[in-house]
C-alpha cells in the first residue's frame, strides 16, 4: 500500500519511490561514470576517505538499468548503464584484474568483485547482442575474457581447493580459503562467458567448482561462509552463493542443482526476522546472530531468491518483499543500511542494539542492491527522472547525518567504535575524515599486514576473522 499522500499533492507511488532512489544514486555518480561512495560493511569493517567507485555497486547498478530497460524498453535506462559498463572497462589493470575491487578494503582485489564485474559486462554485452553496438560488446567480452583468463583463472585458482582463493593474499584468514559466495558468483562469470563465445571451454572447470560447493553443503541445507568457518552461515552471503545454482543446472543437466538451491532457500527462509521481515544476520553452530540486519543490502536476498525461484519452482510474493525494504526508505530516495550495527553480535561487547550512525546512513555500495531488486518489481519509472529533496537530516545524541546533492556530512561521538567526523563531496574521489580511535587502530593494522611481518604481528593480537 503506498503512503499518504501530502494534501495538494498527488499521492507517491511505486515508480516514484524508484525514480527517487535512481536520483539519489545519481548523486554519486561521478563525471567518469563511477558510481562513488563511502563503504560501511559489518564487523566495524569500512572505507571512508577513498569513495571511488568499487564493482559491487558498480555491478549492481548496471543490473538494475538493465532491468528497467528490458522492462520499459526506454532507451534512457540503457544509456546509462553502457556510461557505467564503459567505466567498469576503465578500472581495468594490466594483470587483469580490475582496480578498487576490493569494497570496503582496497587492499584486496578479491575474486567476488571481479566476478561480480564481468557478469555486469557479459549482461551488458548480451543486451547489445540484440543488434546493438558490435563494438562496445566486444570491448565488454573481451575485458571479462582477459579478467577471467589472466586473474581469476590464472592467478586465484588453487588445485589444492578445488576452487578460486578470496585473493593472493587473503588477510583476513591468513591462508586461502574456498569462500562459496565468491566462487558461485565466479562460476556465474564463467558459464555467461561461455554462452558469449559459444564454446564449453570452462564446463569442466565449472563442474570441478560446483562440486567443490555441494561438497560443503550444511546438514540442514545452508551454505556455509567458507571451508574454514563451515559452521557458519550469512544471510547475505548464502543469498549470494545461490547466484551460480542456475547456470550449474543448464550446463550439468544435473537435477541435484534444484535441490540444492530448494534446501538453501529454505535455510533463508528460517533466518527470516519475524519484527522487520527482513533476515537474521548468520547462524553460528546452533546460536543465531540477529544482529546486525542488513537493510539496503537485502535487496541482494531479494534478487536471490527471484533467480532461484526457477530452480525451487517457489510463488514469491514480490510485492511484499519490496513493501519489507520500503518501510525503511527516506524522503529523498535512499534506504537505511542497518538496524543493530552496535550490538555484541557485531563485535561489540557493550552495545544494546541502539541506532548508532552506521545504521541510518545510507551508502551506495548497499543501495545498489536495493536498486537493483526493486527495478525487478516496481514499476519503470518515466525518464527522465525527476530530482529527489535537495537535503536530508536526522539526528540524535549519538550522530549527527546531514546530505544534499553535492555533499554528505557525518558526525558521531558515541559509542567510541563509532567515533567520526567525514565531510564528503560526493563526485570526488577522497573525502575529509576525522577518524576515531578504532578506526586509526585498524589502519594501522590494515598497513602493517601488506608484509609478512606485519601479518604475523596482528595475527599475534587478533586472530584471524
Amino acid at each position: 500500500m503506498a503512503p499518504p499522500s501530502t494534501p495538494g499533492r498527488p499521492p507517491v507511488t511505486d515508480a516514484d519511490r524508484l525514480a527517487a532512489l535512481w536520483s539519489w544514486l545519481c548523486t554519486w555518480i561521478t563525471a567518469d561514470g563511477g558510481v562513488n561512495g563511502p563503504v560501511v560493511h559489518r564487523s566495524d569493517l569500512k572505507r571512508m576517505r577513498a569513495i571511488h567507485d568499487t564493482p559491487w555497486t558498480q555491478a549492481a547498478v548496471i543490473h538494475g538499468l538493465l532491468e528497467l530497460y528490458r522492462r520499459s524498453g526506454r532507451d534512457y535506462w540503457l544509456t546509462h548503464a553502457l556510461r557505467l559498463g564503459d567505466t567498469q572497462c576503465t578500472r581495468q589493470r594490466s594483470d587483469g584484474a580490475f582496480r578498487w575491487a576490493g569494497h570496503e578494503d582496497d587492499r584486496f582485489s578479491s575474486l567476488v568483485h571481479n566476478a561480480l564485474a564481468d557478469c555486469a559486462l557479459l549482461d551488458l554485452a548480451d543486451v547489445l547482442g540484440d543488434g546493438g553496438d558490435d563494438a562496445r560488446r566486444t570491448r565488454y567480452v573481451a575485458a571479462a575474457e582477459k579478467n577471467l583468463e589472466e586473474y581469476v583463472i590464472g592467478v586465484l585458482y588453487r588445485p589444492a581447493l578445488q576452487g578460486f582463493a578470496m585473493d593472493v593474499t587473503d588477510y583476513y584468514a591468513g591462508r586461502d580459503r574456498f569462500v562459496l559466495n565468491m566462487n558461485s558468483v565466479a562460476i556465474e562469470a564463467l558459464v555467461k562467458l561461455d554462452r558469449q563465445r559459444e564454446t564449453d571451454q570452462h564446463t569442466r572447470l565449472v563442474r570441478t567448482v560446483g562440486d567443490r560447493i555441494r561438497s560443503l553443503q550444511s546438514r540442514t541445507g545452508g551454505l556455509p561462509y567458507s571451508d574454514l568457518e563451515p559452521d557458519t552461515q550469512v544471510s547475505l552471503y548464502t543469498a549470494l552463493a545461490l547466484r551460480g545454482l542456475p547456470g550449474l543446472s543448464v550446463v550439468t543437466g544435473d537435477a541435484g542443482w534444484a535441490q540444492l538451491a530448494r534446501e538453501a532457500v529454505a535455510s533463508l527462509h528460517r533466518l527470516e526476522d519475524p519484527d522487520t521481515g527482513l533476515w537474521y544476520h548468520k547462524l553460528e553452530g546452533r546460536r543465531v546472530h540477529r544482529f546486525p540486519i542488513f537493510v539496503a543490502g537485502a535487496g541482494m536476498i531479494g534478487n536471490a531468491l527471484l533467480d532461484a525461484a526457477p530452480l525451487t519452482g517457489d510463488r514469491l510474493d514480490v510485492d511484499g518483499l519490496a513493501r519489507r525494504l520500503l518501510a525503511f526508505q527516506y524522503p529523498h530516495g535512499p534506504l537505511r543500511n542497518f538496524i543493530g550495527y552496535d550490538h555484541p553480535d557485531n563485535g561489540r561487547s557493550r552495545g544494546s542494539g541502539t541506532d548508532c550512525w552506521e545504521d541510518v546512513y545510507p551508502t551506495p555500495n548497499w543501495n545498489a542492491q536495493a536498486f537493483h531488486f526493486l527495478c525487478r518489481v516496481l514499476p519503470p519509472p518515466e525518464p527522465p527522472v525527476s530530482r529527489s529533496r535537495r537535503s536530508e537530516r536526522r539526528w540524535s545524541r549519538r550522530y549527527l547525518y546531514m546530505e544534499t546533492r553535492r555533499l554528505s556530512l557525518v558526525a558521531a561521538a558515541w559509542p567510541p567504535r563509532s567515533i567520526v567526523f567525514a565531510v564528503l563531496v560526493k563526485r570526488l574521489r577522497y573525502g575529509i575524515v576525522l577518524p576515531g580511535p578504532h578506526m586509526v587502530l585498524r589502519a594501522i593494522a590494515n598497513a602493517l599486514s601488506r608484509f609478512w611481518w606485519g601479518r604475523a604481528v596482528v595475527r599475534r593480537i587478533r586472530p584471524p576473522r
